[in-house]
C-alpha cells in the first residue's frame, strides 16, 4: 500500500487539507447531472435492499448521499489514503481500508448491485486489478458508473487550467504545478479505459463523453 500512498500524497499534498477540498466540493461532483445519469443507468437495476459500493471513497460524501436516497441500503466504501479515513460515521456506511490496486478485496463476490468508481482510475499507476476487483464483487446484471479524468492534448489542458503566458520565463513555478497535475491528470485516454473494461469482461452500456471528464456506464 506505501507505493500507492505516496502517489497520492504526492497528488494530494497536505491530507487534510485535500480531504476538507473533498468535503467542500461534493455538491460540484455529485450534481444534478451525476443524479440524472444515476437515476437512468443504476437505480433501474437495484434491488429492494441495494448493495451499493464507493470504490476510492474518500471522506465518504458519495456514501452519506446515497445513506439519505437509499435509508435500507447496504453501503460499503473502500479508501486507503489514511487522511480521508478520520472522519466517517460508520453508522451509516462500511469503510475498508484497502488499496485497490492490490487483490483479494474484502468484499464478497457477485454480492453488489452497483459499483461507482468517481475519479480513480488516474490515480492508479495500474487500474487492471480495480477494474477485476469491481468486476468480481458485482452481480451479474449489475453495473458500474465511472467517472475519470481522460487524456487530453497538452495545448487543450494548459489553456483551460491557465490564463497566464506560460512561456513567460518567470512562470517556474506555475509550470512546475501545471504540468505535474497534467502527467496526473492524463494518464489514460478512453480508448485506454474502454479497453481495459472490455477486456475484464464488461459490457459498454453508455461510452465515456465529453472532452476532459470521461462518464461512462458498464454492466457485469
Amino acid at each position: 500500500m506505501q507505493d500507492t500512498l505516496t502517489i497520492l500524497a504526492q497528488h494530494h499534498g497536505e491530507g487534510q487539507e485535500f480531504m476538507q477540498k473533498m468535503k467542500d466540493t461534493a455538491p460540484n461532483r455529485f450534481d444534478d447531472k451525476f443524479w440524472a445519469q444515476w437515476h437512468e443507468w443504476i437505480a433501474p437495476v437495484l434491488s429492494d435492499s441495494p448493495q451499493i459500493a464507493d470504490f476510492g471513497c474518500g471522506p465518504a460524501m458519495l456514501l452519506k448521499s446515497l445513506h439519505e436516497r437509499y435509508p435500507t441500503a447496504c453501503l460499503k466504501g473502500v479508501e486507503c489514503a489514511p487522511w480521508m479515513l478520520v472522519t466517517l460515521d460508520d453508522s451509516c456506511y462500511e469503510v475498508i481500508a484497502h488499496d485497490l490496486q492490490a487483490p483479494n478485496l474484502p468484499i464478497k463476490k457477485n454480492s453488489l448491485d452497483a459499483i461507482t468508481a468517481i475519479f480513480v482510475v488516474h490515480e492508479m499507476i495500474q487500474p487492471i486489478q480495480l477494474l477485476q476487483s469491481i468486476y468480481t464483487c458485482l452481480k451479474p446484471g449489475g453495473r458500474c458508473l465511472i467517472i475519470d479524468w481522460v487524456r487530453i492534448s497538452l495545448e487543450t489542458y494548459m489553456t483551460s487550467e491557465s490564463s497566464d503566458d506560460i512561456f513567460d520565463s518567470n512562470k517556474h513555478d506555475t509550470l512546475s504545478k501545471l504540468f505535474s497535475h497534467f502527467m496526473e491528470h492524463n494518464r489514460y485516454s478512453r480508448d485506454d479505459i474502454t479497453w481495459m473494461l472490455q477486456q475484464s469482461g464488461f459490457t459498454i452500456l453508455e461510452n465515456l463523453q465529453e472532452e476532459r471528464i470521461g462518464r461512462g456506464v458498464v454492466e457485469k
